[in-house]
């Protein structure tokens, strides 16, 4: 921990009125009086303070830096849904993760949230103290601004948790309370439980949607009781406190509801499904999504488009149009196995409005990702084929691309960037865990099977597709996390499921997934074949169901422990 106090320059310059858009951390003396004299002085600088949280939520985000923990690699990219194209450090970290072995150390760990989560608390706990020694100016207010503060500690705690706590050997985070548990003289001390370390976000939840602390309105990116209460609602969920992730739930139940069309919920996140939104802005605030996962044809002559792309294997977890399960022993449902614009019809909508095919209409445009027997080369979108046949190959791997997050009216994001929101909780997550939570018990089967069954017919804009029929725990988990997988794609949630429910070692090791290769033919038709786009054994370690900590806490703080097996 360190022992100088940390500002964020940003902060500064907006307080003071300075143009500045820095928001680099650097370390200064403390400045007790400038931060009660400005940062407090009323509550519109205190709103500009509680401001300079939101990044972290940007920054987790599977559009920032930090989307698997402290490198920017989606996480969806380490599973069957997603297949990243590079095979070198940048374009292909996913892959090196899933097949180097010690790629993930004490040292360099992409999934480490320990060493920035230590950051954010460390300012969070700065403005507590700072606000504490305010309260008296704001009455009521100083209330409301604690409790927006403590969300995003306890949401910064909560990923700490989720990529570092060991079950196996009980042990969870540093609990870091308050700015004094910070200081260097305070540096050794172990870490708590896992019961301890969930309690600790658990009590900064509480605290946040108790009362009137937060508002029960729709404010467009700002932190809301609702927002808090799907906090909650994750963090129990990992914690396994079902019955308080179902009350956290209940809470959202009937409050927000289901668009009549999936695609649009990611178009325009002002919607009635979108609980908490991170929002960007033209030419201010801006990031690089399209020009990381837009299709390769987008932008000719650009060459690190399409990092990644959807596998065959995921294409396979979506159901037919009637509800029925896909299944490859069925003729008919084989026949439709290759995805594309003209089969789509028959299969769960959602597809096609997450995934782009072969052929698929797109931008004024085609996908055009085939190879062409006639003139013996591979088309744009398509050029360089197979996997590892160059370093970064700027295109698909699997003949598919990503179509949701994808903003198909952005012509120009190389030279502008990408300024698409994105729903952090959404409203089917909420029900998703409700479900989830629900299946836990005997009791809670039926309604967990409803509540599935009501997302599934809003989805399929069909209310007679079948009813889920799972009577058991474990079958019901299988069932959710499946559509977990369809409904919440590149939202982040795939590998984590899998690795919280003790699936990860089965689902993805010693796994190679699959892509389509598509071949026009002399006549003008498509022919589809099964490809790998894997050219080594995937690998996950079951000491990968706790990460370690980083080396420098070890050598910092004597007490600390690290988890087994690193």
């Amino acid at each position: 921990m360190k022992s100088k106090f940390k500002i964020k320059i940003g902060i500064i310059a907006l307080l003071t009125g300075m143009l500045s858009s820095c928001l680099d951390v650097v370390d200064i003396a403390p400045r007790d009086t400038y931060l009660n004299s400005v940062a407090f002085k009323d509550e519109s600088s205190v709103r500009l303070y509680l401001n300079s949280f939101y990044p972290v939520l940007r920054n987790f985000s599977q559009f920032g830096s930090k989307a698997l923990g402290n490198n920017s690699t989606m996480s969806d990219g380490l599973t069957d849904v997603l297949k990243y194209g590079g095979i070198v450090a940048g374009t292909g970290d996913a892959n090196i993760i899933m097949t180097v072995d010690g790629y993930v150390s004490t040292l360099a760990n992409p999934f480490d949230t320990w060493s920035y989560g230590y950051d954010v608390i460390f300012d969070i706990n700065r403005f507590l103290a700072t606000l504490n020694e305010n309260k008296a100016r704001f009455g009521a207010s100083a209330e409301s601004f604690e409790a927006e503060a403590r969300f995003f500690r306890a949401y910064v705690s909560f990923m700490i948790m989720r990529s570092h706590a060991s079950e196996a050997d009980n042990l969870g985070m540093v609990i870091r309370p308050d700015l004094l548990s910070m200081e260097a003289v305070n540096k050794a001390k172990s870490r708590s439980t896992i019961s301890e370390s969930w309690d600790f976000v658990e009590q900064d939840l509480t605290y946040c949607t108790s009362g009137n602390r937060l508002p029960k309105t729709a404010l467009p990116g700002q932190v809301t009781y609702y927002a808090a209460q799907a906090l909650t609602a994750r963090t129990m969920l990992y914690a396994k406190r079902y019955d308080k992730a179902i009350a956290a739930a209940r809470t959202i139940e009937g409050k927000f509801s289901y668009t009549d069309d999936y695609a649009s919920v990611f178009k325009n996140i002002n919607n009635t499904e979108v609980i908490l939104g991170i929002y960007w802005k033209y030419p201010d605030l801006t990031h690089s999504f399209d020009m990381n996962y837009a299709p390769a044809g987008d932008i000719l002559g650009q060459g690190l488009l399409a990092k990644a792309a959807p596998t065959q294997e995921f294409v396979d977890m979506y159901d037919m149009a009637d509800g029925t399960a896909f299944n490859l022993s069925n003729p008919t449902h084989a026949a439709i196995r290759f995805a594309t614009d003209a089969n789509a019809a028959q299969r769960d909508p959602r597809l096609k409005a997450t995934i782009l095919f072969n052929q698929s209409v797109w931008k004024n445009r085609k996908i055009n990702a085939y190879f062409d027997e006639a003139s013996g080369n591979y088309e744009l979108d398509m050029k360089n084929f197979p996997y590892s046949k160059v370093n970064s190959p700027g295109n698909t791997v699997t003949g598919y691309y990503m179509r949701k997050f994808i903003d198909e009216d952005n012509n120009d994001f190389v030279s502008k960037g990408s300024w698409q929101d994105y729903p952090e909780f959404r409203y089917a997550e909420v029900m998703l865990i409700l479900a989830e939570c629900l299946a836990q018990s005997p009791a809670g089967m039926t309604e967990s099977r409803n509540i599935v069954h009501e997302l599934r017919k809003k989805r399929f804009n069909n209310p007679a597709i079948p009813a889920p029929t799972y009577t058991a725990t474990s079958d019901a988990v299988d069932y959710i996390l499946k559509e977990r997988a369809v409904e919440l794609a590149f939202e982040g949630h795939r590998f984590w499921d899998l690795r919280r429910t003790g699936r990860a070692l089965q689902v993805l090791n010693a796994k190679r997934y699959n892509g389509v290769k598509w071949t026009k033919k002399a006549d003008g038709t498509f022919m589809a074949e099964l490809v790998s786009c894997d050219t080594g054994v995937r690998r996950y370690y079951a000491k990968w169901d706790a990460f370690p900590i980083p080396d420098s806490e070890i050598r910092n703080n004597t007490l600390a422990k690290q988890n087994k097996d690193w």
